[in-house]
């Protein structure tokens, strides 16, 4: 994914701050002061500051129409939408037959997009040992087959064979069943409905993105704010749209980042002879994102733009109850403080206190050698089910983290609350929030069958309530085993 890093300046010394968007705590290089990054699970704005003067895109407007006259050059700060996050997907695609042979593949043949050929499946080691029989008799055909595992050859002619060992590649809607894919999400679209701008997303960029917190002030002595005219909650909606995935079935979404980004582009207005039109160019890159749009388009840029768009705030990273210091973990999601001894859950501008626990589990190992791993236990609202286990901690691998709730759930750790000193803890990456989303594309992955699995965005499950509960994992090696079911995880994958 695309980098954004967020330039600003600390709160206590003035001195400048840079950070990666998504980070929750940061130190000052100059003072040293620890502070919290408020703002989480919001749609904050940012700007970004233009490369390219207004005579440089004047000159690049008219690559390829020297003739062409610049009649006036404006800047516009547009803004785009950017969704980040961890896409979790039950996916319908019916398992594939094995080979016939495990060393080589079989061939597809027939098929095609309008569906009127049958589509067959000819295993390659009977194609082979049939080609070896044409060339160089039966006895070197049998040694081939006798190589690739294949069966030996019948008495049947070629055609019946072929016909014969070729079945269907898809079974029936009986026998499919789902399966599970995981990506990284960057999407990125603009806040407004802008036809003729010809720049549909942020794009994916070699270089981080820097951005700055939105100050209209500061835009506004550069050129022209563009107003957004898409809402949060649409926005969102068409950030999680799973149009492009033809077979996903059910999907969630966690650690989403929203995030509007104001992205300077230069309009310029060029003329030959009676022809007027616009040329779009990026700021940044100097590249033209437009060679020739309409000029009504200045019509749809010139929108006032009304309200005060949120911003990350920072202040002192302290306890709510005792003023005492907390951690500086810029990833993690839940503070604990030494002091009093509460957990902190961040929340847009609040710090909200989180019930949790140690638990000690009698075969897990010395303490000392343990691994203290953090989990949800979600509370189902009135029903008899049992909790649902929902991992908090980061991992690399996602699928590993639906194979953990789906254990857990399945098998609950026996353990007993821990009852001295507090160890040494790992954080916590995915918030109660994320845990209800996970619990759920868990639940609904247990239906199997697509159809079962796409019905339960209809009666997904509620929750209650949310407890974190940290669970030893024993070491051995470079891995750290689940005492509950035994699953090993690669400590280096942990985030």
């Amino acid at each position: 994914m695309s980098q954004v890093v967020v330039s600003t300046e600390c709160p206590t010394c003035s001195g400048p701050l840079d950070f990666s968007e998504g980070t929750n705590a940061i130190r000052c290089p100059s003072c040293g002061s620890t502070l919290l990054v408020t703002g989480r699970k919001q749609a904050l704005s940012y700007w970004v500051a233009p490369k390219v003067k207004a005579e440089v895109a004047g000159a690049a407007s008219r690559t390829g129409r020297l003739e062409a006259r610049v009649a006036r050059t404006q800047l516009f700060f547009v803004p785009f939408y950017r969704l980040t996050g961890h896409d979790f997907q039950w996916q319908d695609v019916p398992p594939k037959p094995e080979p016939e042979s495990p060393a080589l593949p079989s061939m597809l043949v027939g098929g095609g997009e309008r569906g009127d050929r049958a589509e067959i499946d000819i295993p390659l080691g009977s194609v082979l040992g049939w080609g070896a029989d044409l060339l160089l008799g039966q006895r070197a055909g049998d040694v081939v087959r006798d190589l690739l595992g294949a069966p030996p050859k019948g008495e049947r002619p070629l055609e019946q064979v072929v016909l014969t060992a070729s079945r269907p590649t898809r079974p029936s809607t009986a026998d499919a069943s789902v399966q599970f894919l995981d990506r990284y999400v960057e999407k990125s679209f603009p806040a407004a409905d802008l036809p003729g701008l010809g720049v549909y997303s942020l794009g994916v960029r070699t270089q981080a993105l820097r951005v700055s917190l939105f100050q209209r002030e500061a835009l506004a002595a550069l050129g022209e704010i563009v107003a957004r005219q898409t809402d949060e909650g649409a926005a969102m909606a068409q950030g999680l749209s799973d149009r492009g995935f033809e077979h996903v079935v059910y999907r969630q979404v966690l650690g989403r980042i929203l995030s509007v980004i104001y992205f300077p582009l230069w309009v310029v207005e060029l003329t030959q002879g009676s022809e007027r039109w616009l040329t779009v160019v990026d700021g940044v890159a100097e590249s033209i994102v437009q060679p020739r749009a309409p000029i009504a388009l200045y019509d749809l840029l010139a929108r006032p733009a009304g309200g005060e768009p949120r911003t990350v705030g920072l202040r002192p990273l302290v306890c709510p109850n005792c003023g005492g210091n907390l951690p500086l973990e810029p990833d993690d999601v839940i503070f604990f403080c030494a002091s009093c001894n509460r957990a902190w859950q961040i929340h847009g501008a609040d710090l909200t206190e989180t019930p949790h626990e140690i638990g000690e589990v009698t075969d897990a190992g010395s303490p000392a050698g343990a691994v203290y791993l953090p989990f949800w236990q979600l509370e189902p609202a009135g029903g008899p089910a049992g909790r649902s286990w929902v991992p908090a901690f980061r991992y690399r691998r996602l699928k590993t983290l639906q194979d953990l709730a789906a254990r857990l759930t399945a098998k609950p750790p026996a353990y007993q609350p821990w009852m001295g000193e507090r160890p040494a803890a790992h954080g916590c990456f995915y918030d109660a929030e994320d845990a209800v989303l996970l619990a759920r594309f868990t639940a609904a992955g247990r239906r199997r069958t697509p159809d079962a699995v796409k019905a339960a965005a209809v009666g997904e499950p509620v929750f209650q309530g949310a407890r974190l509960t940290w669970i030893p994992f024993k070491r051995e090696g470079q891995t750290l085993l689940d005492p509950s079911t035994g699953l090993a995880l690669q400590e280096a994958l942990l985030g």
